[in-house]
């Protein structure tokens, strides 16, 4: 059993990590391109938190074992859904923008181009690439096994 917990524990710091890298350079990228030169420590916090509960959709979502079983349509629609009312909450909270300015508006249409840009990556590496290094992994899993 302790095993078992120190395996989830370490995916769920790799994912955590994953996420957070992602939104740093996410951050990075985009907020030069809109005049941002500097991150606060502040915003690197609540990136922090909000790859934590971006991980915790990820597992209820998505985990092999969870308990939600919902066609894929809809676990993207609740991810979208729930991930823009978070947010959107966020940025109320710590003041990133005024809701209805022409920042509003350009960071609305870049959530909704990395959505996007993130489901059609995902979905390209699982239909082309994954089935391929899933089908190999299972080989090499039975030769494994079979020695």
């Amino acid at each position: 059993m302790w095993n078992k917990i120190m395996e989830q524990t370490l995916v769920f710091k790799t994912m955590v990590g994953l996420f957070f890298s992602a939104g740093i350079i996410i951050y990075v990228v985009f907020g030069f391109m809109l005049g941002v030169r500097e991150i606060s420590f502040e915003m690197i916090v609540q990136l922090f938190f909000l790859s934590i509960f971006v991980t915790c959709l990820q597992y209820l979502l998505w985990e092999d074992e969870s308990k939600v079983k919902l066609n894929t349509f809809n676990k993207l629609l609740i991810q979208y859904f729930l991930l823009g009312a978070v947010l959107l909450g966020m940025s109320q909270l710590f003041d990133w923008f005024v809701i209805g300015t022409k920042t509003f508006y350009k960071l609305l249409l870049l959530y909704h181009f990395i959505y996007l840009g993130g489901i059609f990556g995902f979905s390209l590496y699982y239909k082309v690439l994954g089935m391929r290094f899933n089908k190999k992994m299972l080989h090499y899993q039975e030769q494994k096994q079979g020695n």
